[in-house]
């Protein structure tokens, strides 16, 4: 299977990566930069089955290069991460949070979705977060973009149900995962401001604690989920974990 992947310098996407390519499958590891370009080559050397691309998913002749590419699956894991509270949030911020999580990735699937739409086969993977279900303070944007993806995705799935189609289109939701990306969104979401300013310290250390105590610190769990989404015959519409924490989330969600 030719599969690409959004966003995979590192962390979950840069694992999934190489797992698959293990697998056998012919893999398209993408980055958004030249130099993370050059960091993976660097550091894979000559890996067998997978060829590193820059791909900036909010750029549309980045987007057109993957046509060329003619590819069985699209795992869509490019992302970013905006902190801090909706009071004092910077609409330019918010709108670059949106650029990137919702509007670049439902743009490069709906070119994907069309070229597999025609040829009637494909799967479409994307990334959304249990943060989607579940809203924490001081990081509202950010759970707004994973729901507003999630939300596409869900009536997706029911228009290519309605459509029969053979492309399939899943969701992958995980909790919280010790990649670096979450320790780079607590540093920069207290920055400035002056509502919270008092009791930012005692904020900012309650958070690390938490994440400290809740991240995972092995991807394996995630990185299976990602795998089973891509490969099972008859995928799931949502593959979820770690499994206590996705099931904390739906406790949450019936009593909240």
């Amino acid at each position: 299977m030719k599969i690409l992947i959004t966003g995979a310098a590192s962390g979950i996407g840069y694992l999934t990566a190489l797992t698959l390519a293990q697998r056998g499958h012919e893999v398209y590891l993408t980055c958004h930069t030249k130099r993370q370009v050059k960091l993976v080559k660097e550091k894979l050397g000559n890996p067998i089955n997978i060829t590193i691309m820059k791909i900036d998913i909010t750029k549309e002749e980045d987007r057109q290069k993957v046509l060329d590419l003619n590819v069985d699956c699209l795992y869509n894991h490019a992302g970013i991460a905006l902190g801090g509270s909706i009071i004092e949030a910077d609409m330019d911020e918010v709108r670059e949070n949106f650029e990137v999580n919702v509007f670049s990735s439902f743009r490069i699937l709906q070119l994907v979705l069309r070229q597999m739409v025609d040829k009637d086969s494909g799967r479409i993977v994307v990334m959304s977060s249990l943060a989607s279900s579940f809203s924490i303070p001081f990081a509202g944007v950010y759970s707004a973009t994973k729901a507003s993806i999630t939300s596409i995705v869900k009536a997706l799935q029911k228009e290519m149900f309605l459509m029969g189609t053979n492309v399939k289109v899943t969701l992958i939701e995980p909790g919280l995962y010790h990649t670096g990306f979450n320790q780079v969104f607590l540093d920069n979401k207290y920055d400035g401001g002056k509502y919270f300013k008092d009791i930012k310290k005692e904020l900012y250390n309650v958070e690390h604690f938490l994440f400290k105590l809740g991240e995972k610190k092995k991807l394996d769990s995630i990185v299976v989920q990602i795998v089973r989404a891509i490969e099972d015959k008859k995928p799931k519409k949502v593959y979820k974990a770690p499994f206590i924490q996705s099931k904390l989330v739906k406790i949450y969600s019936m009593f909240k």
